[in-house]
C-alpha cells in the first residue's frame, strides 16, 4: 500500500534537502508509511483510503433481502450470485439486475462515492440476493443443527474510499510524519529501535489534534463490524 505523501512533499515540512543518512528518501518513506498505517488504523480502514487501481472479487454471505451491503469502493464491474447456497458456481447478473449505492437504502445516493452496497433493480429479472444462511448436522453425532453463512454473493470492483486520498488525509500524513521526524532530531523519544529490523519503528498513534481532524472530516468508520 503506498503511502500517502511522498519525501519530497514531506522535506517542504521538515526544511530538509540531504539525500543521505536520517534525511534519505529512503528514511523519509519510513516515516511516511508509518504514518499511513497510523491513519488507516485511526479511521478503521485496513485497505487504507486510496482504492485498487484494478478490480479484483471479493466474496459475501448473501443477505436474502434486497439490498446486499459489501465494502467500500468506487467502481463495480461485475456481479454473480449463487442460485443456492450449495451451488458451486456463481451466475453473473446483467448491470440492469443491480444499482450500486451507497448510505441509506430507504434514501440511497447513488451519485457521490465511495458505494458500500448494492440493492436489486426493480425492473431486472432477480427479487432477492441469495441468502447465505446454511444449516446442517454437527457435533459428535451429527444430531445437532448448525447455521452458518457461506458465500453466495461475489462481487468484482475497484475496492477503496476514493480514486485519490482525500486532501485531509495527505495533509494529515505529511504533518506526523513531519512532527515525528523533527522528534527524532531530538531524542527519539517516540520510537523503538528493532535490532532485529537495524531500522527505527514508529509508534502508531496519531497526535489527538489531527486524530481530530480526521473525525471532523468525517473520515473515521466506525467499529461496528461488517453489516
Amino acid at each position: 500500500m503506498a503511502s500517502y505523501a511522498t519525501p519530497a512533499e514531506l522535506r517542504t515540512q521538515i526544511d530538509k534537502s540531504g539525500t543521505t543518512g536520517a534525511g534519505s528518501d529512503t528514511a523519509l518513506q519510513v516515516i511516511l508509511d508509518a504514518a499511513t498505517a497510523a491513519i488507516n488504523l485511526k479511521c478503521n480502514r485496513p485497505y487504507g483510503f486510496t482504492a485498487l487501481a484494478t478490480g479484483t472479487a471479493q466474496v459475501y454471505s448473501g443477505s436474502g433481502g434486497a439490498v446486499q451491503w459489501i465494502d467500500e469502493c468506487v467502481s463495480i464491474s461485475l456481479v454473480e450470485v449463487k442460485d443456492s447456497p450449495t451451488d458451486s458456481t456463481y451466475t453473473a447478473w446483467v448491470a440492469g439486475d443491480w444499482i450500486a449505492f451507497r448510505g441509506d437504502p430507504v434514501d440511497p445516493d447513488f451519485n457521490n462515492l465511495p458505494y458500500d452496497a448494492i440493492m436489486i433493480d426493480p425492473t431486472g429479472d432477480y427479487s432477492i440476493f441469495t441468502g447465505g444462511k446454511f444449516s446442517g448436522l454437527g457435533g459428535f453425532s451429527h444430531d445437532m443443527e448448525l447455521t452458518r453463512g457461506v458465500p453466495t454473493i461475489r462481487v468484482t470492483a475497484k475496492w477503496g474510499y476514493a480514486v485519490t486520498a482525500p486532501a485531509i488525509v495527505k495533509e494529515v500524513c505529511i504533518i506526523q510524519a513531519a512532527r515525528w521526524y523533527k522528534k527524532g532530531e531530538s531524542a527519539h523519544a517516540d520510537m523503538l529501535a528493532s535490532g532485529e529490523l537495524g531500522t527505527l519503528q514508529y509508534k502508531g498513534d496519531l497526535d489527538s489534534n489531527l486524530a481530530g481532524l480526521l473525525k471532523q472530516a468525517r473520515l473515521i468508520k466506525p467499529a461496528i463490524g461488517r453489516r
